[in-house]
């Protein structure tokens, strides 16, 4: 089948390389050829061994002039692209017209997007939904919903590319901090139940580095003693937790990012550490004019880091509407 009549299939495969990410969804309307081509995995690689992907940074920010009648903040996904500068309007997720879930995980892997539970902003219900946005066909679908506790709640995060698997670890119940962590296959989806970790903790930072998914910081409901929750590393393939004690403790609530096979965060207020040998170096200051970092992520071998002023403000509505659970400490 020609992709392009006239052209050889090769060529007309370098054409379509080269359509902007944001025009995938009209692109595969054209012709059967066309959608077969764009959702190929080969056509991925090759735009991106090609140098003509580029990064894209999605961010659930407060809207402006959207305030329910409980004073919270509505809630949504925003895109911006770093390297035009620009931000465009992020369909909204399905069944979400109240504005998004409050403390929900949002993850990229591969060319989808997934929003996964939370607290629905109005009813303050714990909800185990996953919903995931596609790029390629610019739509959203619902996926099968998190097993197990159905109040998990303010859990640790991450996705291994190259696995195209999501870990969900610990979280807490109202009452104490969950062990348990759950796989996700994206492609079959699927959710698998995992061996627990040593100690139980909530709002943990997570990330994949070499290969295994690391839990590090959070808090611990039963012990009260977040200073000595062990760093934690998950191997996917064996299925076996390792505990470092090694690693000092930076902050329960830091954000952690693998750029060039090394793990950043934010010590403190303005810190920019790296992780070496085991050790927290000091690597740059974070903007004097930063008050509050809240998040920090990767792209083109660069940190950039999120940050907001009005963070105890938001906390001490979100408390009022959800008084069983003090959530000073989640932002």
């Amino acid at each position: 089948m020609e992709i392009i009549p006239g052209l050889p299939n090769d060529v007309a495969f370098e054409c379509l390389i080269r359509i902007s990410f944001d025009q995938f969804p009209k692109a595969a309307s054209v012709s059967k050829a066309w959608n077969a081509v764009i959702k190929q995995p080969e056509f991925h690689r090759r735009r991106k061994v090609s140098g003509l992907t580029g990064p894209v940074i999605v961010m659930a920010q407060p809207m402006d002039g959207l305030i329910k009648s409980n004073l919270l903040p509505v809630y949504r996904l925003t895109l911006f692209e770093p390297v035009k500068r620009r931000w465009r309007n992020f369909p909204p997720v399905p069944e979400m017209v109240e504005g998004m879930p409050l403390f929900c995980q949002v993850v990229g892997i591969g060319p989808e997007l997934l929003v996964i539970g939370g607290i629905n902003p109005v009813t303050c219900r714990v909800q185990n939904s996953v919903f995931i946005y596609n790029f390629l066909s610019a739509t959203w679908r619902r996926d099968a919903d998190m097993p197990g506790n159905k109040d998990r709640r303010f859990f640790g995060c991450a996705a291994s590319e190259e696995d195209g698997t999501v870990v969900v670890a610990g979280g807490n119940n109202w009452y104490n901090s969950l062990k348990s962590t759950l796989a996700y296959d994206v492609a079959r989806d699927t959710w698998t139940k995992l061996p627990d970790m040593s100690i139980g903790r909530n709002n943990c930072g997570c990330v994949f580095h070499r290969g295994k998914f690391h839990v590090l910081g959070g808090f611990n409901m039963d012990t009260q003693d977040d200073s000595k929750l062990p760093v934690e590393t998950l191997d996917l393939v064996t299925r076996q937790w390792q505990v470092i004690n090694d690693y000092a403790i930076i902050s329960p609530q830091a954000t952690y990012v693998e750029i060039g096979g090394v793990i950043y965060t934010i010590k403190g207020k303005r810190d920019v550490v790296a992780l070496e040998d085991a050790t927290w170096v000091f690597v740059s200051r974070v903007p004097n004019d930063t008050q509050r970092v809240v998040y920090v992520t990767g792209w083109q071998g660069k940190i950039m880091q999120a940050w907001c002023k009005t963070a105890r403000k938001h906390s001490e509505q979100v408390e009022q509407r959800c008084p069983k659970y003090n959530v000073k400490k989640q932002l």
